[in-house]
């Protein structure tokens, strides 16, 4: 990681206000100078923006609170990993169809950070206006979807939170097992077609635990997927049926 991207994974916790003062002072002495940083720090507010104002004030759960921590602190001792040599793909089974390799780059350490402060955001705000009688016109650009594990994975869940306007979304998995030495979940956006094109390689905490920035539009895709594949950065196509899918809209 190189020391920009290190500084740039503060950014979010600046844009919340919980940075020490001297901290503090240094991003904002960085962001003005910094064009991509200043991007950052407009996208997180709109995103923040539009999310439903009237909501009750409640205080996050344990659990994501302390999931922001870990991220925040894995993304800076984080480092870019090298591009792995390409492998011979196993055709997958059933709906499973071979694909072409697309080229996918990993999110930088920001958006890792980024990525659990915005779930702690919508994760409260979202959550808390579902049951009302009337919606805001805010909560069109927020959808939520849900992922169930069967199988191996019938334990596991995960929450989809779609930010239609910023073109991202967020997915909050739980109860997902340990892997095996050499393996990752790779997440995997399916289109009507049943094309499947990759969209994170992740691990989950010791709980089974992980929040997961998509950092493409769900806009084409009608299911989410996820399968295991060989560390550290996945396979091109799935190398199995996924046990732990579910339909966006």
């Amino acid at each position: 990681m190189s020391d920009h991207e290190e500084l740039e994974s503060t950014v979010a916790a600046w844009v919340l206000g919980a940075l020490e003062p001297d901290e503090a002072a240094s991003i904002r002495v960085h962001v003005e100078g910094c064009a991509t940083c200043r991007q950052t720090v407009a996208r997180l507010r709109r995103a923040a923006a539009a999310l439903p104002l009237e909501v009750e004030e409640i205080s996050p759960p344990a659990r994501l609170r302390e999931r922001v921590y870990v991220a925040a602190a894995a993304a800076r001792a984080s480092s870019v990993p090298s591009a792995p040599a390409r492998k011979k793909v196993v055709p997958a089974r059933g709906r499973w169809k071979p694909v072409a390799s697309i080229p996918f780059g990993r999110l930088p350490a920001l958006l890792a950070v980024a990525s659990v402060v915005l779930a702690l955001l919508i994760g409260l705000a979202a959550g808390n206006v579902i049951g009302r009688n009337s919606v805001p016109p805010a909560a069109a650009q927020v959808a939520r979807y849900q992922l169930v594990g069967h199988g191996a994975l019938a334990g596991a869940h995960g929450t989809v939170v779609n930010l239609k306007v910023e073109g991202v979304a967020l997915v909050d998995f739980n109860g997902l097992p340990p892997l095996a030495k050499g393996k990752v979940y790779e997440l995997w956006l399916i289109t009507p077609g049943g094309h499947p094109d990759s969209a994170a390689v992740f691990v989950p905490d010791s709980n089974g635990g992980k929040v997961v920035l998509v950092g493409l539009p769900l806009t084409g895709y009608t299911e989410m997927a996820v399968t295991a594949e060989d560390a550290p950065n996945g396979s091109p196509t799935p190398s199995q049926p996924p046990e732990l899918y579910g339909n966006l809209g």
